[in-house]
């Protein structure tokens, strides 16, 4: 799994067109925003995940956990992003893993968790701090831990 995650003071998203893998949505998820201290993940499933997707979750909820506690962010965006790799996992695997770090990100912050839809094509707008912190990427291997 790899992530990126920019501490941003806001995260504008518009799902513009399905491909064969979006999820079904209604209207109102097609569109959303989130204001003030916003850690905006974009995440990215890998072949390798499926090999135990719930420990690849956990270990990626950790770290998003920590980077949230850094930051003293307020909400929290995940937004799949396959671009980050050339090795994706299945997008059945990586929906359902995406889902699972939604889920443990859920049970620690509540309702400050925002997962944009998966599978669409869209826009997004952001503005990222500037701070030392504000720009991390993780890359997480069963075995390995979590890599800078």
């Amino acid at each position: 799994m790899r992530l990126l995650m920019l501490h941003c003071d806001y995260f504008r998203y518009e799902c513009v067109r399905k491909t064969p893998v979006s999820e079904e949505v209604n209207e109102e998820r097609r569109r959303g925003h989130v204001e003030g201290s916003v850690l905006v993940v974009l995440i990215c499933s890998e072949k390798r995940d499926a090999e135990n997707p719930s420990e690849i979750a956990k270990k990626a909820s950790e770290a998003i956990l920590d980077i949230v506690r850094q930051v003293k962010a307020s909400d929290v965006v995940l937004h799949p992003f396959a671009h980050l790799s050339d090795e994706l996992a299945p997008p059945d695997v990586a929906k359902a893993v995406i889902d699972e770090v939604e889920r443990m990100l859920t049970s620690k912050l509540g309702n400050r968790v925002l997962k944009t839809p998966f599978g669409w094509r869209d826009t997004f707008e952001l503005r990222v701090k500037g701070h030392p912190i504000s720009k991390v990427s993780r890359k997480i291997i069963l075995g390995q831990g979590m890599l800078p």
